[in-house]
């Protein structure tokens, strides 16, 4: 059989390239037809590669993890007794076609390099090609400048009027303007500064994209009054401790979900996994992506304990220097963006775990109370549940 050339496949017109995350074969392996030989991921999803043919791996020259666009040459394939001079030759004939499926065959004679599309230089149109036609001045001035034919525009503007958007649309069309390309003389280009997501961002967003679809959400949420906790927490200020408020919601979700053990738990799979103590994980933001380190048994310590654990955990996720041991799954989430102004929010909740309590801002509001009118400081919590583990009973018991 001839050799062939495994390329990045293009999945959906939107697809521009992929990552090479898994080969599932080795070279110098025979394969089937039809077998997986590589998993591909996409901005979307992970695509299963199979093979077109039945033959032998040769040669694999993208390694895992790396990223190519569509069309680059991943690996090649062929009769067993294809032989090296024969391979080489066979690659260094390779030139990357501009849409290429995985297996597609290829030979010295069939592969050639995709017509790459170029700003046609300007044709010679002036004012009198525009004579007796209604079209805009900037419309015009543009035409004349890119070398538009008025035959080539279709006007859609009121009474037969050519616009500006007419003149772009045929230019593009002919090739005279890229899509994106600034039309005026001066307009800043909007150019994008494309950054590739850190290995972290990636990760999360996997996670949070499958947990959002997967698990059946619902939400609680309710306004707690803060003064008295705001005074205890002045008190011990007094008394040199400077506990946050954020230290208090984790020692009171953890003391909650000891006494309401039904949402201290954990979904593997059909069976709910309880716990006796909380383990808190808290959600840290960093420049590379969203942490969630775990105050383990955080309702067996003090307050004082959780500050520093806490302290320690946002100095060393800034400097990427978390350990294994403190991303354990945890059996509860904290999420509090109260700092940065946010009055109420939803979060998504971090699987196993089955819920997750996202803390908004606090404020101060006019509300009567036992019968007379006061301003008090109350603050908004949002209680995401996992529907499969935990009931709407149950989440309000907790919130209680």
């Amino acid at each position: 059989m001839s050799l062939k050339y495994i390329t990045m496949p293009k999945w959906g017109i939107e697809m521009q390239k992929g990552i090479l995350s898994e080969w599932h074969v080795q070279e110098g392996e025979t394969i089937e037809k039809g077998q997986l030989i590589a998993l591909v991921e996409t901005d979307k999803i992970t695509n299963e590669m199979e093979a077109d043919s039945p033959g032998v791996m040769h040669k694999i020259f993208v390694p895992e993890g790396e990223e190519r666009v569509v069309g680059q040459l991943l690996a090649v394939i062929g009769a067993a007794d294809a032989s090296d001079d024969d391979i080489a030759s066979f690659v260094a004939a390779f030139k990357a076609p501009d849409t290429a499926m995985a297996g597609s065959e290829a030979t010295n004679e069939s592969v050639q390099a995709a017509p790459t599309k170029e700003t046609s230089a300007p044709a010679a149109v002036d004012d009198s090609a525009f004579e007796a036609i209604r079209i805009s001045p900037a419309a015009k001035r543009l035409a004349i400048k890119l070398g538009v034919s008025p035959d080539s525009i279709t006007a859609t503007g009121p009474r037969g009027r050519i616009s500006l958007q007419d003149v772009e649309q045929a230019a593009i069309e002919s090739g005279l303007m890229n899509v994106g390309e600034p039309s005026s003389e001066g307009a800043p280009a909007n150019t994008p500064v494309i950054e590739q997501m850190s290995n972290l961002r990636k990760t999360a967003a996997k996670r949070l994209t499958e947990a959002k679809s997967t698990i059946p959400h619902f939400y609680l949420r309710i306004n707690v009054t803060l003064d008295a906790l705001l005074a205890e927490k002045e008190n011990l200020a007094a008394k040199g401790q400077k506990i946050s408020l954020n230290d208090f919601l984790i020692k009171a979700a953890s003391l909650a979900l000891v006494e309401n053990p039904d949402v201290n738990v954990q979904l593997h799979g059909d069976d709910i996994h309880k716990f006796p103590h909380a383990d808190i994980a808290v959600a840290i933001a960093t420049d590379f992506g969203l942490v969630t380190p775990v105050v383990t048994l955080a309702d067996t310590r003090d307050l004082s304990d959780i500050n520093q654990t806490v302290r320690d955990f946002a100095d060393r996720a800034r400097n990427k220097k978390l350990t294994h041991a403190d991303m354990v799954p945890g059996t509860f989430t904290v999420s509090n963006l109260g700092m940065f102004g946010v009055d109420q929010f939803d979060a998504i909740i971090n699987p196993p775990q089955c819920a997750i309590l996202a803390v908004g801002g606090s404020r101060r509001v006019f509300v009567e109370l036992d019968g007379k009118s006061a301003f008090v400081t109350q603050m908004s919590l949002s209680l995401s549940c996992d529907h499969r583990a935990i009931d709407g009973a149950t989440g309000a018991a907790f919130l209680k």
